[in-house]
């Protein structure tokens, strides 16, 4: 601490998981690829670093790299003496009990008793050995799995809530970069862990309690001073109003509201719901996935599981023909009739459609010659949840047919548990996706272009989703709207 810094700033922060957070530790456990980062009581965690990483990379792409060295501080590679350490302190992230307490430190006794009999805690302890996992694959040109593309991530599922203590010496009462701090807990772009632009780190804040004390007044010692260690006392400590964060000029949103035509499933699920008149349940089922909610005096709900819409599913879908259209649109046009088949298994969307590359990013490959190794995408999908009844759901019977003979196969009867899209009475079953898109000159137009129609697929019923896409199932109308009024994007596709 510099001597002329006698003003002590500290919030004390409660952030919510939107949708499912992903922080890996970056061990494998044998049996997923991932395994979530974990506190010595065994719980999920969110380190310190991570959040100060995030922070740093937004208060660099808002306010420059000066701004952000002065926050975060630097490294000088010519001379040590000229480093600066970070001004502000970030703890870790602590997890939240059901009645809003963060667990703090080693609990044992009574302590881990009642961790092991909470609401919520019981169930986020038991993912250290039978974690809630997301299957991943990746798709070739063609819409079938690519070789060795098959992967998965461990999560915590969407509810949870955590409790993040920041602090910053300064020398004046209302420190502009310690405001612009807290300020980027409100912003569109902030994200958490893994697969964020595949919906996965999406947090918003619930509270932030800040302390200001000023050591040179006598009123500001005592109040350091009678400052409580445990991040649950707050006394002394003042509710801070954020700011709603102006996102038009660099981030853009776009909402679709989509009403399902018939049947569909997006996912393999592991819950059966139904059973067939002899008792036997579908082999192919919906996803679902547990998502924790809380009342008004911030206590939480037994936890319900919704029907899972994973952002990954609408991603693969939209880049696919993101990438037919821009291959269309491009000076020199694409098609398929004109490649030979060579050319065809060997073309990737990923590495060959610079419009998908543009708007959804790509991996990094020392062996790839451009002069950026890898860039994340622009395009962030978030995850959609939609409550569901066993009336919502039928279970349809499915029969292999021999091909030459047209008869049915033997033992190739399959059932699968479908989602019932028709509600004529509203909008109970609409499901709403959101699209948050990172503004960027280096998006060209043609990128611009095949996104809209792509996204006009989607909701015109062009586009389907998930499962059983050759039978007619998973497809959608609706609407969309954009934050801008569409002006962005380019108006009405």
């Amino acid at each position: 601490m510099k001597p002329q810094q006698s003003v002590f700033h500290i919030a004390r922060v409660t952030l919510e998981t939107v949708t499912p957070l992903s922080i890996a530790s970056g061990k494998a456990n044998g049996v997923f690829d991932t395994s979530l980062v974990m506190d010595a009581n065994g719980l999920p965690t969110i380190p310190g670093s991570s959040l100060t990483g995030v922070l740093r990379h937004l208060y660099q792409a808002e306010y420059g790299k000066s701004g952000a060295d002065q926050v975060f501080g630097y490294q000088s590679k010519e001379k040590s003496e000229d480093s600066q350490p970070s001004r502000i302190q970030v703890s870790w992230g602590c997890i939240q009990d059901s009645k809003g307490k963060a667990v703090q430190g080693l609990c044992l006794g009574d302590k881990r008793k009642s961790i092991e009999n909470d609401l919520i805690l019981k169930v986020a302890m038991g993912l250290a050995d039978a974690p809630t996992s997301r299957d991943r694959v990746r798709l070739n040109h063609k819409g079938a799995s690519a070789d060795k593309g098959k992967f998965d991530r461990a999560v915590l599922p969407a509810g949870y809530r955590f409790s993040v203590e920041f602090s910053l010496w300064s020398d004046e009462a209302h420190d502009a970069q310690w405001e612009r701090v807290l300020e980027l807990l409100n912003h569109p772009l902030f994200r958490l862990g893994g697969s964020t632009r595949a919906g996965l780190g999406k947090l918003r804040m619930i509270e932030v309690q800040e302390l200001v004390s000023d050591l040179s007044q006598e009123s500001g010692r005592k109040a350091f001073t009678a400052m409580k260690r445990d991040v649950n006392d707050c006394t002394g400590f003042e509710l801070y109003n954020l700011p709603v964060w102006q996102s038009d000029e660099k981030v853009v949103t776009a909402t679709l509201t989509l009403k399902p035509n018939s049947y569909w499933r997006i996912g393999q699920g592991e819950k059966p719901n139904l059973a067939d008149s002899n008792g036997k349940t579908a082999d192919l089922l919906p996803k679902l996935e547990q998502r924790i909610s809380w009342n008004q005096q911030h206590q939480a709900e037994p936890a319900t599981e919704k029907l899972l819409i994973p952002g990954s599913s609408v991603k693969g879908a939209l880049s696919h023909r993101i990438a037919f259209h821009a291959n269309r649109f491009s000076e020199q046009p694409r098609w398929a009739d004109d490649m030979t088949e060579d050319e065809l298994n060997a073309y990737d969307k990923s590495e060959h459609c610079e419009a998908v590359k543009e708007l959804f990013g790509f991996a990094n490959d020392e062996q790839r010659e451009d002069k950026h190794k890898g860039q994340a995408g622009h395009v962030l999908i978030d995850d959609a949840y939609r409550e569901f009844s066993n009336t919502d759901l039928q279970i349809i019977m499915h029969n292999s047919i021999d091909r030459f003979s047209g008869s049915v196969r033997d033992h190739m009867l399959f059932s699968e548990e479908m989602v019932w899209g028709i509600d004529e009475k509203g909008d109970k079953k609409l499901v709403e996706l959101q699209l948050t898109i990172k503004k960027d000159g280096k998006i060209s137009s043609v990128a611009k272009q095949a996104l809209q129609q792509a996204l006009a697929d989607l909701y015109e019923g062009r586009l389907a989703l998930g499962a059983g896409v050759s039978k007619g199932h998973g497809l959608f109308t609706g609407t969309i709207e954009w934050s801008d009024d569409g002006k962005w994007i380019g108006g009405k596709a």
